[in-house]
């Protein structure tokens, strides 16, 4: 049986631009969703996430850019959303251009006693807050991608034992 739609894994990773100026005060963007997924099943999730500079104006010797992942996750009829699951910190301590990732919940925060590798779930969104802090001077403007993958620990689908490959799994390239 030949493929149709798109496989739902194509959901599953995203990376969205996000620019932010400085006004003086603190100045917070949320991103539109960067990943929904809405899988059939419970299951046990890995990821990615990453912040990556890729322009700026002279934030300053003050200015600091954060970007904080919120992330909601549900099984069933319970869901929990933590707020500022992973934090990246840009700098003039620490690199302000480039790119700052990771797989775990140990980020850029201080607050080293919740690692965290992966998490069971069926329902999974995911945002950032990217936010200009720390002094930066009006008008200073800092161009940014956010982005995140996901992927189950265990992706074995029932119907593959019955020879069944509706989303085209059996022919990778």
């Amino acid at each position: 049986m030949p493929p149709t739609g798109i496989p739902p894994w194509h959901m599953w990773g995203n990376e969205l631009p996000v620019d932010l100026v400085a006004t003086g005060a603190p100045f917070d963007i949320i991103s539109p969703q960067i990943v929904n997924i809405n899988y059939g099943r419970p299951e046990t999730w890995s990821w990615i996430m990453w912040a990556r500079i890729v322009a700026d104006n002279a934030i300053g010797a003050a200015g600091v850019v954060q970007v904080r992942f919120n992330l909601t996750i549900g099984v069933g009829r319970t869901k929990l959303t933590m707020d500022d699951f992973v934090t990246f910190i840009f700098s003039p301590v620490l690199p302000t251009l480039g790119l700052h990732y990771t797989t775990t919940t140990l980020d850029d925060t201080p607050d080293a006693d919740r690692v965290l590798a992966d998490f069971p779930a069926q329902d999974i969104i995911l945002n950032a807050n990217c936010i200009i802090t720390g002094g930066a001077a009006p008008g200073s403007a800092v161009s940014l991608y956010v982005g995140a993958m996901f992927a189950p620990k265990s992706h074995i689908r029932p119907e593959w034992y019955e020879g069944r490959f509706p989303g085209g799994e059996d022919n990778g390239k």
